[in-house]
């Protein structure tokens, strides 16, 4: 048959079009490099937004990007009728909230949960604590109703001697008059 089939490869000396491999190459990267200099000039780079609470956990109360959030509907095949959270401004290219609201609302329910066990455990503390506490308040308090009480009696007995005393002498001056 006679046909030789078989092939080498270039020789990093020989020359293609003018150009060796090298020079191919170092072409190559300068144009990369020259590319992703314009991108850079042209395209700065997107904002990267802090996590925040208020957005990570519940219900979201700010997107990252400073938007109110938007509970909206979901309408793809997997999840119909679904609703989400997500930014007015979600079109921009950044990053904003996107939560799911049965999540967001799974995640209030197991807060509030667990501020009303502390409520309670602060109310049981409370009742235990407060037998001997009460006690000494409710001492404290009959004292002093019974020192008021004392002020009244004693203001009370000086009103009545005072008026008994204006009323004598309103009789004394009474008879003064009648027998003049």
């Amino acid at each position: 048959m006679g046909v030789d089939y078989s092939y080498t490869q270039p020789s990093e000396s020989e020359h293609y079009d003018g150009n060796t491999e090298e020079s191919a190459y170092s072409e190559t990267d300068e144009l990369i490099r020259l590319d992703q200099a314009e991108l850079s000039y042209n395209c700065p780079e997107p904002h990267q937004y802090p996590p925040q609470p208020e957005v990570e956990f519940g219900f979201p109360q700010k997107c990252y990007c400073g938007g109110d959030p938007l509970l909206e509907t979901c309408y793809t095949r997997n999840d119909p009728g679904r609703r989400f959270y997500t930014c007015e401004n979600r079109d921009d290219g950044d990053c904003h909230v996107w939560k799911w609201w049965d999540v967001a609302v799974m995640e209030e329910m197991r807060a509030m949960d667990g501020q009303t066990r502390e409520l309670a455990q602060k109310v049981d503390s409370l009742t235990q604590m407060s037998d001997h506490e009460t006690e000494q308040k409710l001492a404290n308090l009959e004292m002093i109703v019974s020192e008021l009480g004392n002020k009244n009696q004693r203001l009370t007995n000086r009103f009545e001697m005072v008026l008994a005393a204006v009323g004598f002498l309103l009789v004394v001056i009474g008879m003064v008059l009648m027998f003049k």
